[in-house]
Order: C-alpha cells, then structure tokens, then sequence
C-alpha cells in the first residue's frame, strides 16, 4: 500500500510540474521585439567550416547550407570560392558581435551600459537550410549570447536562452592598434586592428537565424540592421583553443572581419514556434 501512494504522490507531481510547465509557455509571448541602440560599433567575423567539423557543431538531421558560388557572402569569401571551387561545399559560419547603449523592448530598457562598458549582444551561427523546421530561416543559431546579466534575465523571462561572452579591448604599449580579446564558447580570439577609409553609408543588412530552446519549441530569430555609417577592418585575427569551433575557424582558407558598422538602427525580433 506505501509503495502505492508513493507512486501515486510521484504521478501527481509530475502531472504538477507538466501543467505548470504548460502554464509557463502559453504565458511566454509568442513574439518578442528587441531595440539595440547607441552609437558603439558592430562586426562579424566570417569564416568557412569543412563540413566535417560544421556536422560536428550542430544537431544531427541539421541541413547545412554549403557556399555555392559565395552569393551573400563578404568579398573575400566569396572570391575564396570563386577562385577554389572545392570551398563551395565548405560552410559560412559567422561570429557577429554588437556593442550597445542601451537594449530594450516597447520602452522598456532591459539593459543599459554602465559606465565604459556597453551591452554586448552577439550571435554564433552556421548557414543552413529550414533549421530546426523554422521555413523563414537561412542560420542556425548555434549561441546567442550576452555580457549582461540583465539582459540573459530578459531573454530567460521571454523563454530563449543567452550565454556568456567575454569581450576586452586593451591598448599595448608602443602598439598603433589596440587589442580586441574575445572569448565564445571556449575559445579566444583576439584581434587586433583599425577601421580605414571614409565612413559610408551603411547598406542595410538581414540575417534570420533558428533557434532551439527545447525539442518542442523553438525561435525564428530576425535581425535588422541599418547602420548611419560603415567602414572597412583591416588587422590580424588570431584563434586559441581546442574544441570544435576552434578547429573550425583554424581550418577556414579564410577569415574576413567587417565592416564596422555604427548608429543607426539595429532590431531583433524573436517569434516563438512548434518543432514539429
């Protein structure tokens, strides 16, 4: 009879915590709208995965979108695959990392920069085809990512995850640029280097992204930036570490970083749904 009402009692919690769960996603908005703004500067990193690696950093059934003819992609990606076909089954990968003022979301600031210290948001990503069932999106968001608090408290409240990321600019002695120190999933990298040119106008640019936050749900990640100014990056771009990420971004033929994006206007938009 105990053994019973043991089982009993344990079929009754987790009734109770299925329910409260339940509970909990249908009060979680189905869309989420982020403003990320200031004047801080904006740039991704990109890079060709071997597809080898790339099926390593993603779920299994993952559709990966191979460069093809390097349409969309930056200058010297593209040129990469035009001059060595054999990169165009290879992977774009991009790291994109935004130093903000101030985020928010209808009015509502989620996070604010303290001092010397922007609100970074970034993303991990790898081109793909209908990832996670999401038709609207071309990435796979590997990690999305913040080094605030406030602002991984938001997105927790809104039901996606961030990570942490460390970014740290030090100026070296003797040194013309200063050095960027970036550290993401394990690995670091560093970079060091300088904007040239005359700022142009910025060209807007689009990325959509899938986003899994468990088996059954899941985020179509929108990004929309128009950026008041651009200018070309030039520098050395160093990778240290062990793990899958590392190894890919050491294997890449090529690694581009750029443009330098400012002011304007930068939203993200996060729209919930079902994983079939």
């Amino acid at each position: 009879m105990r053994t019973l009402l043991t089982g009993l009692r344990c079929a009754a919690l987790l009734l109770a915590l299925a329910l409260g769960l339940g509970r909990l996603l249908a009060q979680a908005p189905a869309e989420v709208h982020w403003s990320l703004e200031g004047k801080h500067a904006s740039y991704c990193i990109w890079y060709l995965a071997d597809p080898e690696l790339a099926r390593q950093m993603v779920p299994s059934g993952t559709a990966l979108a191979p460069a093809g003819t390097g349409a969309g992609l930056p200058p010297l990606l593209a040129r990469t695959v035009q001059d060595e076909p054999r990169f165009a089954q290879w992977i774009p990968g991009s790291i994109c990392i935004g130093a903000y003022q101030r985020v928010t979301a209808d009015g509502r600031v989620l996070a604010q920069e303290k001092r010397d210290r922007p609100v970074i948001v970034a993303t991990n990503a790898l081109a793909a085809q209908a990832p996670h069932g999401l038709a609207g999106a071309s990435n796979l968001l590997i990690d999305f990512m913040t080094d605030q608090r406030a602002l991984a408290r938001a997105a927790d409240d809104a039901g996606f995850a961030m990570s942490g990321i460390t970014v740290i600019t030090r100026v070296r002695v003797g040194a013309d640029d200063p050095e960027v120190a970036i550290e993401v999933d394990g690995v670091k990298i560093v970079w060091s280097g300088h904007a040239i040119g005359d700022s142009g106008v910025g060209k807007t640019r689009s990325m959509s992204f899938g986003y899994a936050t468990s088996r059954s749900a899941g985020w179509l990640v929108e990004l929309e930036s128009a950026p008041a100014s651009s200018r070309i990056m030039v520098g050395a771009l160093q990778v240290n570490g062990t793990n899958t990420l590392a190894k890919a971004l050491k294997a890449s033929p090529v690694r581009a970083i750029g443009p330098e994006e400012s002011g304007g206007t930068v939203t993200l938009t996060f729209r919930r749904e079902t994983l079939h």
